[in-house]
C-alpha cells in the first residue's frame, strides 16, 4: 500500500512522520504530499479502491480535533499545494494552493496594501485550507466574521478521487448549492481541499491594541458598555491565564550582540529608566513602558529566542557600548509596578485586550474615548498579541475545549472555570467564544465535573483521550441535538460512504478516539 502511494507522487512527495501528525498514540503508516490536484484524485481513487482510510493536513495543528480510524491510516499533506493560483488586486479576489500558510499569503498581499483579516494561532504554520477547514478567524471574527465570510469558491476532491469545484470569483454566486460553504468548517471530513478563492481587503494605516487588568465583578458590567459605545475594536478579548506573566513570556528574547569587549552589553529601557546589563542578567519584568513595543537587535535585526519560560529581559533597541557604568539595581516595587496578567495564587484576575485597526486618526480617537470613560488602556506589544494568539494552538495543553455561548454569559462562566487549579481561560467575547486549557496538573475531578455539567456546545480541541478514560469510555455529552447527529451522519454516509475520510471527535457513537475503546 504504501508504495503504491509513493509511485503516485514520486519520491519529492514522500513526506516525513512529524509530531504533530500524530493523534496520541496513533501515527500514519506513510505521510505523502501531492504537488497537484491530479496527484490528489489519483490517491484518493486508489485509496478507495484499497478501502484504506487517510486524514488531510497542513501542518497538523489542529488534528486533535479528529478521531483517528480505527486500522491503519495514511496521511495527505497539502504543503506543496502552496502556489498562487490567481490573483487580482484591483478585484480584491485571491486564488491560492490550500497548502499555502497563512503568512506567505499576508506577505504577497501586503506588497499590493492588502491582508486577509484573519489572526488565529501560528500563522506561519496554519495553512489556509487548514483555516477554512476549521473555519477559525481569531478574535478578529468580531468585526470581520469567519473564514467562511470571505470564501468565494474552491476546488476540492471527494474521497473516491473525483474534483469539483464550487462558487465563483465574485460575491454573488447563486448557481445551485452553496457547497463550499458547508466545507469550509468541516474539518476535513467530507472532502480534500486542493485551492480556495477568497476576497481580500485593504490593509488599514495603522494597528494598535491596549489593554487593563480589572476585576471579576467589573468584568460583565464593562463588556456590556464596550459592546454598546460607538467603538469599533478588531476584537475583545478576556484574558485569565496562569504560569507567569504573559507580557514577559510574549518578549522572550535574549540580547546578543556582537561586541569588541569580553562581555556584551546592551540598554534597557523600563519605566522611563536606562539600564544597561550583560545577556547573563535577567529580570522578570513586565512589557510595555514608554518604548511601546519592545524588540532585539542583534548587528543586523535578527532575532533569537530564550529557551526558558520564567526571567527574560526586555530590551529596546540594543547598542554596542563600551563598559557600562554601575547603576543600582531595579527595587521588587519597581519591577512590579504595571499589572501581571497571570499568577498561580487564587483565580487570576481578568485582563481586557482591545484590537483596532484603521486610520491613525480613528484609532487614537477610540482609545481616548476609552481613556475618557476612566478605563486605563495602555498599548499591548505586538509581541504579547502574537504570544496570545498562539496560546489558542490545542497541542499546547493537556486539554483544550471550545464553548459556544452567548457573549453576555462569558463574564460568569470564565469566572467559575478559573477558580480551578492549573485551569487558564480566555474569551473572545464579542463572539461568545471560551476556551479553557488545563496542562496535567489541572486534569481533576473537579475539571471533569464542570465538563460534565456544560449546557452550551462545546468542541474538545485537545485531552479527548483523557476524558474518555474519566467518563467510561465516552465522551462526556457534546450538547447536539438528535436531529444535529442524524444530519451529520447522513451528509457524511453520502460523501464519504467508504469512511475514507475521519470524524469529528463526539459526531456519532462510533466515532471516538482509540483511547474510548
Amino acid at each position: 500500500m504504501q508504495e503504491g502511494l509513493y509511485a503516485i507522487v514520486g519520491s519529492e512527495g514522500r513526506g516525513a512522520l512529524e509530531a504533530n501528525y500524530r493523534l496520541g498514540d496513533a501515527a500514519p503508516f506513510a505521510v505523502v504530499a501531492p504537488a497537484s490536484e491530479s496527484e490528489v484524485c489519483a490517491l484518493l481513487e486508489y485509496t478507495h479502491a484499497m478501502r484504506t482510510p487517510c486524514l488531510v493536513a497542513g501542518s497538523g495543528t489542529y488534528l486533535t480535533h479528529l478521531t483517528p480510524p480505527d486500522r491503519a491510516w495514511w496521511l495527505l499533506s497539502t504543503r506543496r499545494l502552496n502556489r498562487v493560483i490567481d490573483y487580482s488586486p484591483q478585484d480584491l479576489v485571491l486564488t491560492v494552493g490550500a497548502g499555502m500558510t497563512l503568512h506567505a499569503v499576508q506577505e504577497l498581499l501586503r506588497e499590493h496594501r492588502q491582508y486577509l483579516p484573519w489572526n488565529p494561532a501560528l500563522p506561519a504554520q496554519a495553512t489556509i485550507g487548514g483555516i477554512v477547514s476549521s473555519n477559525r478567524a481569531g478574535s478578529w471574527r468580531y468585526r470581520f466574521g469567519t473564514p467562511r465570510d470571505r470564501l468565494l469558491a474552491i476546488r476540492a476532491v471527494t474521497p473516491d478521487g473525483v474534483a469539483f469545484k464550487s462558487g465563483a470569483k465574485v460575491v454573488k454566486s447563486v448557481a445551485g448549492y452553496d457547497i463550499h460553504r458547508l466545507l469550509c468548517g468541516a474539518w476535513g471530513t467530507l472532502a480534500v481541499l486542493t485551492e480556495i478563492t477568497l476576497k481580500v481587503q485593504p490593509i488599514p494605516q495603522q494597528f494598535e491594541a491596549v489593554g487593563w487588568q480589572t476585576t471579576w465583578d467589573a468584568l460583565e458590567p464593562t463588556l456590556a458598555e464596550l459592546m454598546q459605545i460607538p467603538l469599533q475594536p478588531d476584537g475583545i478579548s478576556v484574558l485569565a491565564l496562569r504560569g507567569g506573566d504573559i507580557q514577559a513570556r510574549a518578549s522572550q528574547w535574549a540580547a546578543q550582540v556582537e561586541s569588541p569587549h569580553s562581555q556584551n552589553y546592551f540598554s534597557v529601557s523600563v519605566h522611563n529608566r536606562t539600564i544597561f546589563c550583560t545577556p547573563s542578567l535577567r529580570f522578570p519584568l513586565q512589557a510595555g513602558g514608554t518604548e511601546g513595543a519592545w524588540f532585539l537587535s542583534r548587528s543586523g535585526g535578527n532575532l533569537k529566542e530564550e529557551g526558558t519560560h520564567d526571567n527574560l529581559i526586555l530590551c529596546a533597541r540594543s547598542t554596542l557600548l563600551e563598559p557600562p557604568p554601575t547603576v543600582a539595581p531595579l527595587t521588587q516595587h519597581e519591577l512590579q509596578t504595571e499589572p501581571r496578567l497571570q499568577t498561580e495564587q487564587g483565580a487570576p484576575a481578568p485582563y481586557l485586550l482591545l484590537e483596532f485597526s484603521g486610520s491613525p486618526e480613528g484609532v487614537a480617537w477610540q482609545i481616548e474615548q476609552l481613556r475618557a470613560r476612566g478605563y486605563p488602556a495602555e498599548p499591548v506589544p505586538d509581541a504579547t498579541l502574537q504570544h496570545v494568539r498562539d496560546w489558542l494552538a490545542p497541542r499546547q495543553h493537556a486539554l483544550m475545549l471550545q464553548i459556544l455561548m452567548r457573549p453576555s454569559e462569558v463574564a460568569d462562566a470564565m469566572a467559575r472555570w478559573s477558580e480551578l487549579p492549573s485551569v487558564s481561560a480566555l474569551a473572545h467575547a464579542g463572539n461568545g467564544v471560551l476556551y479553557i486549557a488545563a496542562d496535567e496538573r489541572g486534569l481533576t475531578d473537579a475539571l471533569l465535573q464542570h465538563i460534565r455539567a456544560l449546557t452550551a456546545k462545546y468542541r474538545v480541541l485537545s485531552g479527548a483521550g483523557w476524558l474518555c478514560e474519566q467518563s467510561g469510555g465516552e465522551l462526556p455529552k457534546l450538547a447536539l441535538s438528535e436531529g444535529e447527529r442524524r444530519l451529520m451522519q447522513r451528509l457524511k454516509a453520502a460523501l464519504d460512504e467508504r469512511g475514507i475520510l475521519p470524524n469529528l471527535l463526539g459526531s456519532s457513537s462510533q466515532s471516538l478516539s482509540p483511547e474510548c475503546a
